[in-house]
């Protein structure tokens, strides 16, 4: 018995004497409650000292009962040789009538000194008739077993998925949302499996990196409430397309009964219970794009669009540059906007047009502009006509068709330079036809002569076989190697693929990047996008259409083994949730990092 009281005082003193070496960190006194309650709940108002204070002067309440408090406790943390302290003060509060009142700040004295909290605004909003019961149900509960805490948690925390509709035609904005409903207090998530949304191209918006906890009333309830992840969805077929579950792990902690030791009598205990939420199946119904009138150049978007075509300069001369712009400006899937289908006349000579973006992704759906550069080159001189010009989209609101026209342009090129008609005395009927006239007389020669020897000729001398025979074999080389050039190149598949590898390997040297300077949303976006645009390129697979079950049926056709295949798919999961879960370590950074490379690399050697 002696033995026990003498383990409890020297952890006193040690308790008691470390408070001298407090590290001399900024003071701060802060007091922090919920900004929405309703009528009738019971909720907790604490005053955090991060240092040891005296003379604790509570603020009014008005307009609250206070059921408990003031309610001291004191928090020590030890690291090596530096002690930090903390002081708390709180009460428990239950709200009587609507409004906002404000609660004044509180003073303490620190050293000598007196200092103030900031100043509260709480809102008490209407609650249910049988809210207050409730709420002394919740806290007669408190400090029972884990396995009554578990069971008490159902309805205090879910997860549900918002669509901005649920009806929608074709290639029409979707605005998805997943949010976490929660009366408890959440300390993390493990296995957020989010739907695949197969049928739909999904363009992810940005949120911030920690998940923020906001008050909401949902069915009468007031909860925090929270985005783990939105995104828009565009919807590629019509029909009703079933929705995945979305599913997630959540880690509850919750305060449980004080044990037998002076230490969790004082202080508290709790305990960490890990709850699998899961929302409802649901399904949106698409619908189908009217085909009774629809355009030939239909573009297949659905949006409000506009179109611009310009062209730099309408008088040049022969073999100068000339450029024609095209841009697609408005809202809708602004990344499956293509390029028009022009038709140049055959003596322009006309290069692929160079794409520039302009798009931007927010609560309603992607817009901007995606500008189409083309580079013309006149080859003789005339008069040409470029256009003109259409693009046709279906717009959602009209339930119609909608065709953007401008009338063409029209070019006029002059001679260039160096080009001026010389005298032939011959009648040249087009530029195939050009002939070229020899002269019929040879002039006396002054100079000595080259003399060979009798019967020694270069011509049909081995030499001459050789060098007459090498211009056909260079021609029939360069001749086959440029056939299979165009050939690849119309490849559009076997050319991503070809890249795929120099592509993600770019991706990865950003996220390295990314990595040294701590940039934790950046790295993982990349790393995100250098798996997920790798296996696409690779596996030539559209984006729209690539899911993980398509890549997993895709890679055992390819006899990629099944060790490989989970773990890319295990990557890509790991790398998702990273992106949305509370901030992880630098470990966990370059584990994924890591592994990134090895799984490319490993499905480069079987593909």
């Amino acid at each position: 018995m002696l033995k026990g009281k003498m383990k409890y005082v020297l952890m006193l003193m040690l308790f008691l004497t470390g408070i001298g070496r407090v590290s001399a960190a900024e003071i701060t006194f802060e007091a922090s409650a919920k900004s929405t309650v309703s009528v009738g709940e019971r909720f907790q108002i604490s005053f955090s000292l991060n240092n040891n204070g005296n003379g604790f002067k509570a603020p009014s309440f008005a307009g609250f009962d206070i059921l408990s408090g003031p309610n001291q406790s004191t928090s020590m943390q030890f690291n090596g040789s530096t002690t930090s302290q903390s002081l708390t003060y709180s009460y428990v509060l239950q709200a009587t009538k609507e409004g906002t009142f404000t609660i004044a700040p509180a003073k303490i004295k620190v050293n000598g000194t007196e200092i103030e909290s900031n100043e509260l605004k709480i809102t008490v909003v209407k609650g249910s008739a049988n809210a207050q019961q409730n709420t002394q149900q919740n806290n007669r509960q408190q400090g029972n077993q884990q396995q009554q805490s578990a069971s008490s948690s159902d309805g205090q925390t879910f997860v549900r998925i918002s669509f901005s509709k649920t009806k929608a035609y074709r290639g029409e904005a979707i605005v998805v949302t997943h949010k976490i409903y929660t009366k408890q207090s959440i300390v993390g998530f493990e296995d957020v499996k989010f739907p695949s949304y197969d049928g739909f191209w999904s363009e992810d918006i940005q949120q911030p990196q920690q998940i923020t906890l906001n008050r909401e009333t949902y069915n009468g309830e007031v909860y925090n409430a929270g985005v783990l992840k939105q995104s828009i969805l565009y919807p590629q077929k019509a029909g009703k397309i079933q929705i995945e579950p979305f599913t997630v792990d959540v880690v509850i902690r919750e305060q449980t009964r004080g044990g037998n030791s002076i230490f969790d009598q004082f202080f508290g205990s709790y305990q960490d219970v890990k709850k699998a939420l899961k929302t409802s199946p649901t399904s949106l119904d698409i619908l189908p794009y009217p085909l009774s009138d629809q355009p030939s150049d239909f573009s297949g978007l659905t949006g409000d669009f506009s179109m611009k075509a310009e062209i730099t300069k309408s008088q040049t001369e022969a073999n100068e540059a000339v450029n024609l712009k095209i841009t697609i400006s408005g809202t809708g899937n602004m990344k499956q906007v293509n390029a028009p289908a022009l038709e140049f006349p055959p003596d322009i000579e006309a290069y692929d047009p160079k794409t520039s973006d302009n798009i931007k992704t927010n609560a309603t759906g992607l817009s901007g502009s995606r500008t189409f550069d083309y580079l013309l080159i006149p080859r003789h001189a005339g008069e040409f006509k470029i256009g003109p010009f259409s693009f046709s989209y279906f717009d959602a609101v009209k339930g119609k068709y909608i065709t953007l026209s401008q009338p063409e342009f029209t070019l006029t090129v002059g001679k260039g330079k160096g080009e001026e008609d010389k005298a032939t005395g011959v009648t040249i009927a087009s530029k195939e036809d050009l002939k070229v006239l020899g002269s019929d007389i040879r002039y006396i020669k002054t100079t000595a002569a080259n003399v060979t020897e009798k019967g020694k000729y270069f011509f049909r001398s081995p030499l001459f076989f050789a060098l007459s025979g090498a211009p056909l074999l260079l021609y029939l080389g360069f001749f086959l190697w440029h056939r299979n050039m165009v050939k690849q190149s119309g490849n559009v598949a076997l050319m991503k693929s070809r890249r795929a590898n120099k592509i993600a390997g770019k991706r990865l040297a950003l996220a390295k990047k990314f990595l040294q300077e701590k940039k934790r949303n950046e790295y993982y976006e990349e790393i995100f996008k250098a798996l997920w645009g790798y296996i696409s390129d690779k596996l030539s697979i559209p984006v729209a259409e690539l899911t993980k079950e398509k890549i997993k049926e895709t890679m055992l056709e390819r006899k990629v083994g099944e060790e490989t295949i989970h773990s890319f798919i295990s990557l890509l999961d790991k790398a998702e949730f990273a992106r949305f879960a509370p901030a992880g370590g630098e470990k966990e950074m370059d584990t994924i990092y890591s592994e990134s490379v090895e799984v490319i690399s490993k499905i480069e050697s079987n593909v």
